[in-house]
């Protein structure tokens, strides 16, 4: 199916590390998994999912700064044989082998992509989102999560049925 590259003017934003952490343990990933993060920024998300388990990671970024930060994290964690940053737009990802997607987009670019989720990932893939639901979509569990600087965030998760 081919999509219409989208426009997105969502910032570039660091997620503190016990929301990704929190994420990634409603992700229950296992050895094996393949984890997607679509617009992954530094990604702290993927490099932090290679601690949990022994898993595959595949970025998607387009803005220069973090895409330097992305392979500068990656290297200095000689983590460059699990994770894969693709300087590409995320609707050239294939989705089709992916078990766990972690995303920070708003809802505007989420409801861009449902279809793209809906359509490309397998049965039993599960996303995990905050602040943004994903529009089209019920979520298994909302989720109030408090953060170590005491700020409050929603967290989202599904599973592709």
């Amino acid at each position: 199916m081919n999509y219409r590259p989208i426009k997105i003017n969502d910032p570039y934003a660091k997620t503190a590390e016990d929301l990704i952490l929190e994420k990634l343990n409603l992700l229950n990933l296992k050895d094996g998994d393949i984890i997607c993060d679509l617009g992954c920024g530094d990604a702290q998300a993927l490099t932090l999912a290679c601690s949990v388990a022994k898993v595959k990671g595949i970025g998607y970024e387009l803005l220069p700064e973090a895409l330097k930060d992305a392979k500068e994290n990656i290297e200095r964690q000689q983590l460059t044989e699990q994770i894969t940053i693709k300087n590409e737009d995320f609707y050239s990802a294939d989705l089709s082998s992916v078990d766990a997607v972690i995303l920070y987009l708003s809802r505007n670019v989420l409801g861009q992509i449902s279809l793209k989720l809906e359509t490309e990932l397998k049965q039993g893939a599960r996303i995990v989102t905050h602040d943004f639901d994903i529009p089209a979509w019920e979520a298994d569990l909302v989720k109030e999560f408090n953060l170590n600087n005491g700020d409050i965030k929603t967290i989202y998760y599904y599973t592709k049925k």
